[in-house]
């Protein structure tokens, strides 16, 4: 993927466009006949067909922006070409075209939040690199009153650090306690105490965090990690963050469910959602922040194009169904919602069926976090609006 990223971002052509396609495709999409992503595809370029027979481009453009849409449709109705590597799953597809250049790059995700398909003069690169950067490194142990094995996910995919899990076979018992090992564990000898039983196992359970939290820490200065997610029984994940050094301790992101016998794509998956539970929980959170300021914030389109012609957006909030027409003025790149907008200095007009890609492509450019909305907040958001640096 880092060569596909570095490929699209040194790209441009003076003679053709580039069509950039990010397309949505959750287990529900896939279970349907035909496949709900399938149709989203031939609606959104039924939509920018019509678009582009009224749009004052050359003919050799056009057509290889009608090769684009072909070769889009093909890759997608072939099932193969949208299986992860080791099964892992595929949520999220992205895809880069300029047909008239030999442009075909695609890159499968694990989640794509908004249907996009734009065409425009350059390939819409930064939603890629905001997906890697929001996925980030995530260490996830899985472990239970005996092993741990720690695994290593990203946007790549998952991959089992063997160096650093452990199957204990033996334990160092307290002075005067003894212990035998059956099949359900560490149990007392013969003629033992309930107090000496107790106090083996909880001896017993004290040692094997310890030693996961010690390995957690080495981890995390050889392999570093943005988040921490274990997998455990409720008794050792209940008391296993208290263990953790404080900087790990930040970390930590909760837990999933799952075991050691599970295969990877599926703890890969779990771990999806609990990422996915993770920005609901980051939403409400800048959402309450929206409401509570009463300056720092845009809301709105009109607000918030005037907040990025300041690369004055911190945060950008907005709804996944909403669409607004706009334009683009070169050389100054100014983005206006009607041709009324231009600012002085405009050469050329670049007309579009819907301005929120590129608003979210401006704000990522000037290093905004962008952020979806869902429910009933996607009203109070008017669609877009943004957090902001400073007071305007």
């Amino acid at each position: 993927m880092r060569n596909t990223l570095e490929t699209l971002r040194q790209f441009k052509s003076e003679r053709y466009l580039t069509t950039t396609l990010y397309l949505s495709m959750t287990p529900e999409d896939r279970a349907a006949r035909p496949p709900k992503y399938r149709i989203r595809l031939k609606t959104l370029i039924n939509q920018l067909s019509h678009w582009l027979d009224d749009h004052p481009i050359s003919a050799e453009a056009r057509e290889s922006v009608r090769e684009d849409f072909r070769k889009l449709e093909d890759f997608v109705e072939e099932p193969s070409n949208l299986v992860g590597e080791n099964s892992l799953p595929v949520r999220g597809l992205a895809a880069f075209v300029c047909s008239g250049e030999g442009l075909f790059q695609t890159v499968l995700l694990p989640y794509v939040e908004r249907n996009t398909l734009v065409v425009d003069q350059t390939p819409y690169v930064r939603r890629l690199f905001a997906v890697e950067a929001d996925f980030g490194v995530n260490l996830v142990v899985v472990f239970d009153n005996r092993d741990a094995y720690f695994y290593q996910i990203d946007i790549h995919g998952i991959q089992s650090l063997d160096a650093f899990s452990f199957v204990r076979d033996r334990e160092v018992l307290p002075p005067g306690v003894h212990g035998v090992r059956t099949p359900s564990g560490l149990t007392a000898q013969h003629g033992m105490g309930e107090r000496n039983v107790q106090m083996l196992k909880q001896h017993e359970q004290h040692q094997h965090l310890r030693k996961i939290a010690e390995t957690i820490r080495e981890l995390r200065r050889a392999h570093p990690f943005d988040r921490l997610i274990i997998a455990a029984p409720d008794e050792l994940a209940n008391a296993f963050p208290s263990y953790l050094h404080d900087y790990v301790r930040r970390a930590y992101a909760g837990r999933i469910q799952a075991h050691d016998k599970m295969p990877i794509n599926q703890i890969y998956e779990r771990v999806l959602d609990r990422l996915q539970e993770l920005d609901r929980e980051q939403e409400a959170q800048l959402l309450q922040e929206l409401y509570e300021t009463p300056t720092m914030k845009a809301i709105g389109l009109p607000a918030v194009l005037r907040a990025l012609e300041w690369g004055n957006v911190r945060v950008l909030l907005y709804d996944t169904e909403f669409t607004h027409p706009g334009v683009v003025f070169y050389p100054s790149g100014v983005i206006g919602l009607t041709l009324d907008d231009a600012p002085d200095g405009a050469v050329s007009v670049w007309q579009m069926p819907d301005i929120v890609d590129t608003v979210l492509e401006r704000a990522l450019e000037q290093g905004a976090q962008v952020e979806t909305v869902h429910g009933d907040a996607r009203e109070q958001i008017q669609g877009v609006s943004a957090l902001l640096r400073y007071s305007m």
